[in-house]
């Protein structure tokens, strides 16, 4: 009496594993954990996929015959393309659809010294310098959200650039967390910044910044004649020690600055200075780091 041929364990284990992974795939596009634009980027990568699958049949037809251990070659094939070609997406792999979706400033040479920027975003945002010897980049989150792709509208009044970053909602598959935004440190900013903050502007050359939304804002030192902060929403500015800071608003400061009629001082009073002012019904805390 014959018995049907039963499947080794591990090729169970494996073809489990390939589940779980189209499960969690599929989660985590509909749950907002990761970008939908994965899913184009894997089917970019479909002649990667077809060879591993390939190679992965071949294995498995040639060795089913000697090991019963041959059935978990072609799942174990599947998850290392997938896992590979998920790691070239997050990596942020320059040949890959989205990544075309970034976007590059013009290059440093050819903008004015001073370059007022703006960006109003329902989502993340994120800010530090740029090494790359364009005037700003933005590459969007690799995160699942509602934030579109990144485009820029620059204006030249009297040799003095402006440029204001919106999200257009181009296709939704590529729709993001929100954006990472490099500026080049040898660029004199003026910032107008909206969403959920994580702005560290510590080595750059900041001018003005008006924030608001929630998060938390770096600055480092002021200009030569001083620099203005306008903060609305949840927000926390960090300074840096040695720094002189003039508050103006209902702000939460560290112990030991001074009082004034309408706000606070910071017991550094020399030299350039920060001067913050706060919009009614904000919560602004203010650190010294």
């Amino acid at each position: 009496m014959s018995h049907p041929a039963r499947r080794h364990p591990f090729a169970v284990a494996a073809w489990i594993l390939v589940g779980a992974l189209v499960v969690a795939g599929v989660a985590g596009v509909a749950g907002d954990i990761v970008s939908p634009s994965i899913v184009v980027d894997l089917v970019a990568l479909w002649p990667l996929l077809a060879v591993v699958f390939l190679a992965g049949v071949m294995g498995w037809i040639r060795g089913r015959r000697h090991r019963a251990r041959a059935g978990a070659i072609l799942p174990l094939a599947i998850i290392s393309a997938v896992v590979f070609a998920v790691a070239l997406h997050l990596g942020g792999w320059d040949q890959l659809p989205s990544a075309q979706v970034r976007l590059t400033g013009p290059s440093i040479d050819d903008v004015s010294e001073t370059v007022e920027l703006t960006v109003q975003l329902a989502g993340d945002l994120s800010v530090g310098p740029a090494t790359d010897g364009s005037a700003y980049r933005v590459d969007p989150i690799l995160r699942g959200g509602a934030v579109g792709v990144p485009v820029a509208l620059e204006t030249a009044v009297d040799g003095q650039l402006s440029v204001l970053l919106e999200a257009e909602a181009s296709s939704p598959w590529y729709v993001f967390s929100g954006w990472e935004l490099g500026l080049s440190p040898q660029v004199e900013w003026r910032l107008i910044l909206n969403g959920r903050l994580d702005a560290d502007l510590a080595d750059l050359a900041v001018a003005s910044i008006a924030v608001a939304g929630s998060g938390v804002v770096t600055l480092g030192p002021p200009p030569p004649v001083g620099g203005t902060v306008i903060a609305a929403g949840d927000m926390t500015i960090s300074v840096p020690t040695g720094v002189a800071v003039t508050v103006v608003g209902d702000v939460v400061v560290p112990v030991g600055w001074e009082r004034t009629d309408d706000g606070h001082r910071s017991p550094t009073i020399e030299g350039p200075a920060w001067v913050i002012r706060v919009y009614n019904d904000s919560a602004v805390t203010v650190r010294v780091r």
